[in-house]
């Protein structure tokens, strides 16, 4: 386990991450679980950049549901 530095800055709080830890220029997601801060990198439309890694497996358990022969698209 490593330690780094928290310090005021301004009015807010700033921590020290080691270069391995380097996240990438741009707005990032907080939120606070339990005792822990998670930080998320959100792309230039502020989704978070491993969005699809949330789903995988999600949906596995579903299955397609079954057409009728007869059914024909629907207009709308």
């Amino acid at each position: 386990m490593e330690t780094t530095r928290i310090f005021k800055n301004g009015g807010s709080m700033a921590v020290r991450l080691p270069a391995k830890y380097a996240l990438p220029p741009g707005e990032i997601m907080i939120e606070k679980k339990d005792d822990k801060l998670i930080l998320t990198p959100l792309d230039a439309k502020g989704w978070p950049v491993d969005l699809d890694k949330w789903f995988t497996g999600a949906f596995d358990d579903f299955e397609a549901p079954a057409r009728p022969k007869d059914s024909r698209p629907i207009d709308f």
